[in-house]
């Protein structure tokens, strides 16, 4: 029997439908436990605070698989996807749970420039790593995308339906209608998709946005070359793909490049993704090949 399970968990709501959504909520919140930077006795807190060592470190074997991907993720988007901005993220007021931020940094710590390598060496038959430059992770959006593409996997039942906050992993007897928010208007949706399975995943500089005690405006997105805002006509963008987690990755880089730059390097990297970009001037761009992804699209705008 299928059962809806609504909670709060890394910083959002998940909803979960599925005949073992109990069992899901419980694996979520673990996931929460093991992999939040702002909680201090997480695996990923507790490296953060080693130094770096040419000493082997031993990790769960889920925490390696996760940092490996991320890594892959880095070296495939050249870099402006970046899971090593801690730091920068801290510095910018950003260092506790955005519902308890402050607007100033929560610790002292030394902010280091970004890097555009791996900062760990991965040992090649045991799960354990050598920290290799001094960085603090933030999995954030990506380790919420990625639990939910596992808790999909671990889903019973004939429908299926993951939602963490937006990012959506779902497989359904019959079409539904999934909105696309109105970055200017979070009360409505501006795009209505019509489809019956799918994985996507939103990115907003619209969101998650706080003022600094000196007045400065600052979001959570950060340009993985500069570990700043990134400056670019793009406001919100929707990416439909195979996995969430990939949904995730590429909603965020798309976002920190001009639209017709963002349609430019998506055909140069010979992505599979289709993408809903919405600018400043409220103009909407959707890849051609979005039908790959859903039966019907339907806009408030033109």
């Amino acid at each position: 029997m299928k059962t809806t399970e609504t909670f709060s968990c890394m910083g959002t709501t998940f909803s979960v439908e599925a005949s073992n959504g109990l069992e899901l909520r419980q694996w979520i919140r673990e996931r929460e436990g093991k992999y939040s930077r702002f909680i201090i006795d997480s695996e990923l807190s507790r490296l953060n605070h080693l130094p770096v060592s040419k000493e082997w470190i031993p990790i769960s074997k889920e925490f390696y698989d996760i940092l490996w991907l991320t890594v892959s993720y880095m070296t495939t988007t050249d870099g402006l996807f970046n899971p090593f901005l801690g730091q920068q993220l801290i510095s910018l007021g950003y260092g506790e749970s955005f519902y308890e931020c402050n607007n100033g940094a929560s610790e002292q710590i030394r902010v280091t420039q970004p890097i555009d390598e791996s900062p760990f060496l991965f040992h090649s038959k045991q799960s354990m790593i050598k920290k290799l430059h001094d960085v603090y992770v933030d999995l954030g959006g990506f380790v919420k995308g990625w639990s939910v593409d596992k808790a999909y996997g671990m889903a019973i039942g004939d429908e299926r339906f993951i939602d963490g906050g937006g990012d959506l992993r779902f497989s359904l007897k019959k079409p539904i209608v999934i909105g696309v928010i109105n970055p200017f208007h979070f009360e409505s949706d501006l795009i209505q998709l019509k489809m019956s399975t799918g994985a996507m995943a939103t990115s907003s500089v619209m969101h998650r946005r706080w003022e600094t005690k000196n007045g400065e405006v600052h979001h959570h997105l950060l340009h993985g070359h500069t570990g700043m805002n990134p400056r670019s006509d793009v406001v919100q963008v929707t990416v439909l793909a195979s996995t969430v987690r990939e949904a995730e990755v590429y909603a965020k880089v798309l976002c920190m490049m001009d639209a017709e730059a963002a349609e430019s390097w998506m055909k140069k990297k010979r992505l599979s993704i289709a993408a809903i970009i919405i600018t400043k001037d409220r103009k909407v761009r959707i890849t051609k090949n979005i039908y790959k992804y859903c039966e019907g699209v339907e806009t408030a705008w033109s």
